[in-house]
This record gives structure tokens, sequence and C-alpha cells, in this order.
């Protein structure tokens, strides 16, 4: 029914049936009320008894329609799933005219098939199919018509991400009611607790798979609760405790400030160098080799690969704390019979990052500030981070982490707060960017993570005796 766009079209013209309903209610309880004040006036003016009867009645018939109407449309409005409430603002707004027809169509033209798919709490997936005369660019470009069309109950939504198919047969925007708190508050450490090694808890719909993701950048100015963030993903880390084959969790501090006076963290020599450091990569980057080739020969024996999560595996973690200044204290060129210098450097974080993740190894890179200048982070690293979080965001710096066509969507207007932050990861779910908020942890999360760190080393201390 009404498959093509007409210029002409009537002005209820693909209106809900509910609305529909509603304006017929609303017709004859104007016509009751005009029958009833005929009525009234023939009684008054002797006009024939009949014609003042039977005014009566009709004017008894046409409210008893008019509330039997009304009270149907209520009814199928309140029945109708949410789906379809977005589904009918939506093709209004793009099928009708008085709409400044968005879709730029002729009449004749088909008009896009439209479907509405919940896929969380305040989350939908609109997908709008490519017609005669809608290409996926058309209906790309029609986001803030969407957007602006959405009203009542839906005025909160905005479409956050828009997304076309491989095939160019349709384009799919996710919707997101932007009043909606996902983020988890936490009183307790023990409720970060993961429920599966290979997933970490982000909010309460976003989580980095691990299975799918590889290492991380974590970028935010001071005070934009990127340090927190962080701290928020190596408790849960900490949580699960170590494996039976070399996991850790280390924690590299150069500036010595607060995450340098826990326990089990790597700074700054007595010397102010940062040989130490260095070795520590070098002990990482030798247990992947020695995770990796547990795997190889598990995958052997079986004739199979085997994850590392299906071996038993517990995730690994390097966490460098304001990496760009870390590599300013490293020296340009090594010394004779020596390696230490700022390409030693770079090049272990270089194999942790590009190699680690397949023996469930992860880096997390943290940086004050998105940069391209001489010293910030190299091009080919930011490419290979997998998962991306820019804290308290703003566009241009967003523009030096993700492809600009992927924050097309993407309001700057936002006040953001300490916590708030745009989101990526490559696990086929939140591969475009997303808004997220961290957890609110209510609790001393730099003395929780302190003692996790000691208890962790712990347990692995006494387990590496036993065996």
């Amino acid at each position: 029914m009404f498959r093509r766009y007409n210029q002409s079209a009537a002005p209820l013209r693909h209106t809900a049936p509910y609305t529909l309903l509603a304006v017929l209610g609303g017709i004859a309880l104007a016509l009751a009320v005009f029958c009833g004040g005929l009525s009234i006036s023939s009684a008054r003016y002797d006009v024939a008894v009949g014609m003042s009867i039977a005014m009566k009645k009709a004017a008894v018939v046409l409210a008893g329609t008019a509330i039997a109407l009304l009270v149907i449309a209520a009814v199928l409005y309140k029945l109708t799933p949410a789906e379809v409430h977005i589904q009918n603002q939506v093709k209004r707004a793009l099928y009708h005219p008085s709409h400044g027809n968005p879709l730029r169509l002729r009449t004749g033209e088909l008009l896009p098939r439209v479907h509405c798919k919940k896929v969380g709490d305040g989350l939908y997936d609109l997908t709008i199919s490519a017609q005669q005369g809608s290409t996926v660019e058309t209906l790309a470009d029609a986001a803030s018509a969407i957007s602006s069309a959405l009203n009542r109950r839906y005025e909160h939504y905005a479409i956050v991400q828009t997304d076309a198919d491989t095939a160019f047969n349709s384009v799919t925007f996710r919707m997101d009611d932007v009043k909606i708190d996902r983020s988890l508050t936490v009183a307790d450490v023990n409720d970060l607790l993961p429920e599966s090694v290979t997933k970490l808890r982000v909010d309460n719909i976003t989580t980095i798979d691990l299975t799918t993701s590889g290492s991380m950048l974590f970028a935010g100015k001071t005070r934009s609760g990127k340090t927190t963030g962080v701290i928020s993903v190596l408790l849960q880390v900490l949580l699960m405790g170590p494996d039976q084959y070399n996991s850790s969790v280390v924690v590299v501090d150069p500036k010595q400030a607060e995450l340098s006076r826990l326990p089990h963290t790597i700074t700054l020599d007595e010397d102010r160098e940062v040989r130490n450091i260095l070795e520590a990569l070098k002990h990482f980057t030798a247990d992947i080799k020695y995770r990796q080739q547990i795997l190889n020969d598990l995958s052997e024996e079986r004739g199979d690969a085997i994850k590392w999560w299906d071996a038993g595996f517990h995730p690994s973690f390097l966490f460098i704390d304001e990496y760009i200044a870390a590599r300013t204290i490293f020296p340009a060129k090594a010394g004779k019979d020596d390696d230490y210098c700022l390409n030693t450097f770079d090049g272990l974080v270089k194999r942790i990052i590009t190699m680690g993740a397949s023996a469930g190894c992860f880096c997390i890179i943290s940086i004050a500030e998105a940069s391209v200048q001489e010293g910030g982070l190299p091009a080919m690293l930011r490419s290979a981070m997998s998962t991306r979080v820019l804290f308290r965001p703003t566009l241009p710096e967003a523009r030096l982490i993700w492809d600009s066509e992927k924050l097309e969507d993407f309001s700057i207007s936002r006040v953001y707060g300490p916590g708030d932050a745009w989101f990526s990861s490559t696990d086929g779910i939140h591969d475009a960017v997303s808004f997220v908020h961290f957890p609110r942890m209510e609790f001393p999360e730099y003395r929780e993570l302190g003692r996790l760190l000691r208890e962790y080393y712990d347990v692995s201390a006494r387990d590496c005796c036993s065996s």
C-alpha cells in the first residue's frame, strides 16, 4: 500500500493507524457537538420536533463512535511496540512531501523499506533498504531528517552511527537514547570480577572482547578520567588471578606519579634512567614467546588450533602510562655493546602490540593527547591498536584516532565529564565509534589496585615455588 512516492500525497497519507483512528475520532466528536447544538437550536426555535430528535440521536451515535475510536486509538498506541512507533515516525518523515522529501524522490519512484529492531536498552537499529532513486549515499545523508522525525517518547533518541552493508543494499542507523545512564557504579572492587576471562566490562552494555580485540589505546587530557578508566580494566584482570603460564600485570609509570607508589610497578631507576622499564618489556616479550610455544605445542598435539582461552590462560597486560613521556627519557642512540635506546623500546612495544594478542598478552598505551607530531604516537602503532578510547573527547582529537567518516554522526555540542569517552573495538559489535562511560568506582581504586597487585604476585610466586 502506497509503495511509490507521490508529490501530491493527501495530508494523512503514511500516517500511523492509531493516528488515523484518533483523527477520525476527533472528527466524529466535532460532528457530535455540532449535531447536539443543532438539536438544542431546533427545540429552542420550535423547528420540527422530528428534526430535533434526529439531531439528538445523531449526536449520541457520533459521540459514542468518537469515544470508541479514541479508546481504540489509545489502546492501539499503547500496545504498539516501540520498534513500530519508530518505523511509523520515520516512514512519515521520509515518505510524505510535507517533510521536505529528504531522499529527493520523484513521483512514481519506489519508497525504501524501513525496518526497526531493538538491540538493547534504549538502542535500536533502523535499517532502510536502497531502492530506485534511493542510493545508500542518499539514505546516509538523511540521518539528520530521521533524528528530527523522532518525537514524543523518542525525542531523546539520536543517531550515533551509520553503516552501509557491503553489498550497498541498505543503510543501518544505530539509534541511542542519550538520556539513559548505562554506566556501572561499583561500591566493592569484587563486583568488577568479570564473568569470563575474555570479557572486560566497560558499562552495562559494552564489553571489551579479548577474543577479537588486541592492544588498547587510551587517550585523554588530565582529569578526563583516563587513568581511572585504565585502572577499572586492570582491576578486572587482577581479580581473575594469575594462571600457570607466566601471566602478568605490568604497570609502567615513567613520570613517578601516583601509580609509581604502588607495589610491583616499574618506574625510573635511582639514576633517573629507565633501564628497568626496558628489562620489564623484554621479560613481557619473552613471556609472549613462552605462552605462544605452549599453544603451538597443544595445537600440534590435538591437530587443531588452540586459542589461549581454550588452553586455560588468563590474560596478561602491560600498561604504559604516559607513553610519550616514556619515549622522551630513552636516549636516541645506544652506547657500545648496549641496546639501551629509543629504538629498542619502540621495537619491543611494536612486537608486543602486533604479536601479543594470540598468546593472550595485551598492551595498554596511555597518552595525554592524540598527536601526529614528532614524538607522538607512531601511526603504525595507532593503527595496530584495535581498541581505542578517547576521554572527554573533542572532534579534532578524535580525528587523529579514527577516520573522519566514523565520526560523522557524533554531536560536538554535548558536554562530557570525567569518565565519558568515545570507544571502538574490533569485535564486530563496536567497530563503529560509540559513547561509553567507564565504571564509577565508589572505593579507593588506587589502594585496591595496590592490594590486588600484591596478592596477584604473591599467588604467582607460591605457584612457582610449588611447581
